[in-house]
């Protein structure tokens, strides 16, 4: 079984979120893990070409960390919008275990990866947690620290460059909280009863 997340939803031209979704669904948390896992893994195929085309230069396997980390904080933060944390946070440390136990890598490397995710986790979560008053928009924060978690030099980023970034993690959180304000998390008595996640096989 195959979810395709960005089919979920529909945007105008500019991106906004067109509000054709009044009344939520409802998802059990297992469902909900596969579609935060698949929502996050295709993030990294989005940002490495734009990228590529500033110029800068990065290690992809830490940008990959990384993008993941900082998609799974923002799918976090939006999910619990609309849901209690104690359902939220067991989703998103599931898919952060999808994504360890699909590394081929030996166990100090994998030490190494999460200690990199870990990072960005935190640093992501004191923007998107904040409790007080951003002077600029989130997304923009977050493309700010994304640059600085991969030491990667603003000054080299083209202003229309910099907007395609910019715009693109704007998508991140677009998706995040069209995924919140479409679905409900709730684990039905059959769903707690068959507690079997749905198999992906790539």
């Amino acid at each position: 079984m195959t979810i395709d997340v960005i089919s979920f939803f529909c945007y105008n031209k500019n991106g906004d979120d067109m509000g054709w979704f009044t009344n939520k669904k409802e998802m059990s948390s297992n469902t909900m893990t596969s579609v935060v896992y698949e929502s996050v893994r295709v993030r990294n195929s989005e940002i490495e070409p734009i990228l590529d085309r500033t110029g800068a230069i990065y290690d992809p396997v830490e940008n990959q960390l990384v993008v993941m980390a900082i998609n799974f904080e923002i799918m976090n933060w939006a999910l619990k919008k609309g849901n209690p944390k104690e359902i939220v946070n067991p989703i998103i440390e599931a898919s952060y275990q999808k994504i360890f136990n699909n590394l081929r890598v030996d166990e100090n490397t994998k030490r190494e990866y999460e200690k990199i995710m870990v990072n960005a986790k935190e640093k992501a979560d004191e923007i998107l947690f904040s409790r007080f008053k951003q002077r600029v928009p989130k997304y923009v924060l977050i493309y700010m620290l994304l640059l600085e978690l991969e030491d990667i030099k603003e000054s080299i980023i083209e202003s229309s460059m910099r907007k395609e970034l910019e715009m693109l993690v704007n998508g991140w959180f677009q998706v995040a909280e069209a995924i919140n304000n479409e679905y409900k998390i709730v684990d039905r008595e059959e769903d707690l009863e068959k507690n079997k996640p749905i198999d992906f096989d790539f």
